[in-house]
């Protein structure tokens, strides 16, 4: 029992520990030195907020972000029912129900965490790589893999992140069906994937994407 709270215990550092934590070491950037729209290598239109699949794949904090909540989602969901098991012993109470609530609350504090960003004012992130690594171990390794390929095929027509993760949603739920995943761990990975922009409608706020800007020499 002792090494299962221990993985639950890292598991949970690595769902619930911020975005924004992961910066390294390096200085806090200003707002001026954040941007919502363009890049270090190509201009955007102005309105233009859709994913740039070259920029968002270079980005190594959206791979740590994807290994995290991968690694940090398996050992939740390994150690969660050995825990409950041993611990919740009454009669007429299902273990397996117990297990699969407290496992979705857990991620879906996790996203929000993930969402929530402060940057000199309160703004929404779309944690994008950390759902879709989330999906392992939600949804099992086919749908996961067929729907990170699928959603990325079509990213080029899709104008923003918000749309992105609803369409994602969608998508999962199909492949979960599909594959066999479960009706409830289906629609929670689907929940998971429409929060922010859920959030973001009902608080009619965007989500936004933070880039860096080009530096431009002072005269």
């Amino acid at each position: 029992m002792l090494r299962e709270i221990v993985f639950l215990v890292i598991g949970l550092v690595l769902l619930w520990t911020p975005r924004s934590w992961l910066r390294l070491g390096k200085p806090n950037k200003t707002r001026k030195q954040i941007a919502v729209t363009g890049g270090p290598r190509r201009d955007r239109l102005p309105g233009d907020h859709s994913l740039w699949i070259e920029e968002e794949f270079k980005r190594g904090r959206n791979w740590l972000d994807f290994g995290r909540a991968m690694a940090g989602s398996l050992a939740m969901a390994s150690t969660v029912p050995v825990l409950l098991t041993e611990m919740v012993a009454a009669p007429g109470i299902s273990t397996a129900a117990v297990a699969f609530i407290t496992q979705a609350v857990i991620l879906l504090a996790a996203v929000v965490i993930q969402m929530l960003r402060v940057e000199e004012r309160f703004m929404l992130y779309p944690p994008i790589f950390f759902v879709l690594g989330l999906a392992l171990a939600v949804v099992g390794w086919k749908a996961a893999v067929i729907g990170f390929i699928s959603i990325w095929a079509i990213n080029l027509v899709l104008p923003n992140p918000g749309v992105f993760l609803a369409v994602y949603a969608a998508g999962i739920t199909v492949l979960g069906v599909f594959f066999g995943s479960g009706i409830k761990p289906t629609l929670l990975m689907a929940a998971l994937a429409a929060t922010a922009p859920m959030v973001a409608i009902l608080s009619r706020r965007r989500l936004v994407l933070f880039r860096k800007k080009t530096k431009i020499a002072s005269r």
